[in-house]
């Protein structure tokens, strides 16, 4: 211990030996504040504290540009935007090619009933059936010739007609249905004159109705006729049928 502060001491006046060379010759200075003969070096001091952070520095140069980072986590969906403006119609294209041919299609059965008839003889009985026994058409026989009956085989909308040549006598003439008559006709004879009585109806049959043509009233309103040359008809046919 007391070799360091003997050192110490050398140390402390050659330095102070050679501040006192640069000044004038023959002028003393004085030993330092605090110094005196024969002193002692004392222990030292503990390590002052540390001083106030200085002041940021300026700012680096910009570094090299990283790699590119992993894609981010996709976001939630947006709102619906509005509808934009209808764009200006675009040139008509060229025509397809021609599809396939369809299936065949449900009821492609066609349903036929229709009948067409005349009467051969000029006799004929007031308030019966007349019986039209010249065939024109009745190629379902939905019309029966011995009773002057039209048999409906197939529910639907059915179409009749009639043309009657009247001579000799006024003619009262009728259509049936299921002994109810629907239509009437009535024409005056005219003396050494043939005339002609007709009608026509729409009716709607259910299976099994009936139709045909009597004369109506007494023997004397009887002139329906018929001959070579001159033709009394019936006549009936399906429009079409119920789907149900």
């Amino acid at each position: 211990m007391w070799s360091l502060q003997a050192v110490l001491l050398l140390l402390v006046l050659s330095s102070h030996g050679q501040d006192t060379t640069t000044e004038k010759p023959g002028v003393l200075l004085p030993l330092p504040k605090g110094v005196c003969a024969g002193w002692m070096a004392g222990i030292p001091g503990h390590p002052g504290y540390n001083g106030v952070p200085g002041r940021d520095g300026r700012d680096g140069t910009p570094g090299e540009k990283g790699e590119k980072g992993d894609a981010g986590l996709v976001g939630p969906k947006g709102d619906t935007g509005e509808t934009g403006v209808t764009g200006v119609e675009g040139p008509r294209g060229f025509p397809g090619f021609q599809g396939r041919k369809g299936e065949p299609g449900e009821n492609a059965f066609v349903h036929r009933s229709a009948f067409s008839v005349g009467l051969e003889a000029g006799a004929t009985v007031p308030n019966v059936p007349i019986r039209f026994t010249k065939i024109f058409y009745n190629l379902q026989n939905h019309y029966d010739g011995t009773t002057g009956k039209f048999h409906c085989s197939i529910p639907g909308l059915y179409y009749f007609s009639y043309h009657i040549t009247v001579y000799l006598k006024d003619v009262k003439v009728s259509l049936y249905k299921n002994d109810k008559a629907v239509l009437f006709t009535f024409d005056q004879f005219q003396d050494k004159n043939v005339d002609q009585a007709s009608g026509s109806v729409l009716l709607h049959l259910g299976m099994g109705d009936q139709i045909w043509l009597q004369v109506y009233g007494d023997g004397e309103s009887n002139g329906v006729y018929a001959d070579n040359v001159n033709d009394s008809t019936f006549t009936g046919f399906l429009l079409y049928h119920d789907t149900n």
